[in-house]
């Protein structure tokens, strides 16, 4: 009895091939169909007649996927936790306020791109997905800090929360997410407006966070993020990148206090990399795999071999 298939960039299945599997496989529990150009809402409304096991769905970037189509969902459903809506600008508020109410056992959602979503659809998705461990709204222009409050408020079990270039981020929000959920390991601000207040609300409740995604917040001072690396220690994951404040007494904090680092981007950072501020980072992390120093301009090619002397798996992009 077949429950899970994957025909991820198959680009000859289609609407009636997704609803001939469907209806022999009944006890269908995972459905993998990103990039399939040809499925349409037709395919997901079949999935819901047919398919009421499904746990976990990706129709990430296919033809044309709508609110019709989570209506569909919705309504046929019910246990689905995982879903991968990637690319959909079609994807309006209603079609997120029915999958939430019709899907209330949603723990990981991704509507990156989904642009035309704005804080009543993720309001009502918080609201009633209380469940959710995972959400993914980058690029999602419409999406502001009334969403960031609604999932600090609703959600306590998040653990990854992706906002890069999402819409008006603020410190405040910022702290009522870290404070509302004290779980989170991955987060994504990049291009957001925040600044030290929200590091330092991040540091004082998140101790478990190992990613984060600070690239263009160029509010950050180097106070900021050495406060950041003395309360997240376990962090393994840190772009930086853009930060034009940053000297390299960020650098120094990041020896210090995160010796578990394997990928650092430094990218942009003109005043922050030296070469004695590197060196001292290859010292105390000797794990790194990953080092960007695109446009670092005050490092020495002799500095990036002595780096990769002491961190053997890196991996400099230069």
């Amino acid at each position: 009895m077949r429950t899970d298939l994957s025909l991820g960039s198959c680009t000859l299945v289609t609407d009636a091939g997704i609803g001939a599997f469907a209806r022999s496989c009944s006890y269908l529990k995972t459905l993998c169909v990103r990039q399939c150009r040809a499925v349409t809402d037709a395919a997901l409304s079949l999935l819901a007649t047919h398919c009421a096991n499904l746990e976990s769905l990706d129709v990430s970037r296919c033809a044309a996927i709508t609110d019709a189509g989570l209506e569909a969902l919705a309504q046929g459903c019910h246990l689905l936790h995982t879903l991968e809506l990637e690319g959909y600008t079609e994807i309006t508020d209603h079609g997120v306020g029915t999958l939430a109410v019709g899907c209330p056992l949603l723990a990981s959602l991704n509507l990156w791109v989904c642009n035309s979503v704005s804080d009543s659809g993720i309001c009502l998705l918080a609201s009633a997905c209380t469940k959710l461990t995972s959400l993914d709204l980058r690029l999602c222009s419409k999406v502001s800090a009334e969403s960031v409050h609604a999932v600090a408020r609703n959600c306590p079990q998040l653990r990854c929360f992706y906002l890069e270039r999402a819409g008006k981020v603020t410190n405040d929000s910022v702290r009522s997410l870290a404070e509302g959920c004290p779980d989170l390991s991955v987060l994504d601000l990049g291009w957001c407006e925040i600044g030290d207040a929200a590091l330092d609300a991040l540091a004082r409740s998140c101790p478990n966070l190992s990613m984060i995604n600070l690239a263009y917040c160029e509010a950050i001072t180097d106070a900021g993020l050495n406060t950041l690396c003395f309360g997240c220690s376990n962090l393994t994951s840190l772009d930086i990148g853009g930060c034009s404040r940053l000297t390299e007494r960020a650098l120094h904090a990041i020896a210090e206090y995160c010796p578990h680092i394997l990928s650092l981007d430094l990218g942009g950072c003109k005043h922050l990399v030296t070469d004695n501020s590197l060196l001292n980072l290859a010292q105390a992390c000797p794990d790194l795999r990953s080092l960007n120093l695109r446009f670092c301009e005050l490092v020495s090619e002799a500095a990036i071999a002595s780096v990769q002397a002491k961190c053997v798996n890196v991996q400099v992009r230069r």
